[in-house]
């Protein structure tokens, strides 16, 4: 046995910009992932939000029903996102499954009552959620960085769809 194969790939420099553009994508992309997916699953947690049941139908209807690949690739054009790394980052931000993760953490830890007792004292919506809930849903901050950052390390079809210059792809590609 010979670490020769290792050797030869690790010579070559699309390796190194593969792995370089995937921690890119990683690092850049998990902390407003993360950022996104608690302000929704906060947002649909609230029995107060107006419409709230007819959102979630909608987020969970575009979980198991997708749009097709041809009118994504021609959203995605028309934007000019094509070829850009705001690409990956965007692509990977929402995730419907890690919003209602967020939603059923939410509602089972926060009390009615922290709430309520929070609300008399005059805070609001937006006070709660940065001071009071976000330092108490610590766990549910680390299981969905973990989440984003997984999913963008894996990414690699939305890549393969929409990048074709070489120093832009990651690893997987």
């Amino acid at each position: 046995p010979t670490l020769l194969g290792y050797q030869r790939v690790f010579k070559d420099e699309r390796i190194w910009i593969g792995y370089q553009n995937t921690l890119l994508y990683t690092i850049c992309g998990t902390l407003p992932g993360v950022c996104a997916n608690l302000m929704a699953g906060y947002a649909f947690s609230r029995n107060d939000l107006p419409g709230r049941n007819l959102l979630m139908g909608i987020f969970v209807f575009t979980m198991y029903f997708g749009g097709g690949l041809i009118p994504f690739y021609m959203v995605v054009k028309t934007l000019n996102l094509t070829n850009t790394r705001l690409l990956m980052v965007l692509l990977g931000s929402v995730s419907v499954y890690n919003i209602i993760i967020v939603r059923s953490f939410f509602k089972s830890t926060l009390p009615v009552e922290l709430q309520e007792a929070a609300f008399i004292d005059g805070c609001t919506n937006q006070r709660f959620f940065f001071s009071i809930a976000l330092p108490l849903s610590k766990a549910i901050i680390a299981v969905i960085a973990l989440y984003c950052a997984v999913g963008y390390w894996n990414a690699y079809f939305n890549a393969l769809i929409f990048i074709t210059e070489t120093d832009k792809k990651p690893l997987q590609v």
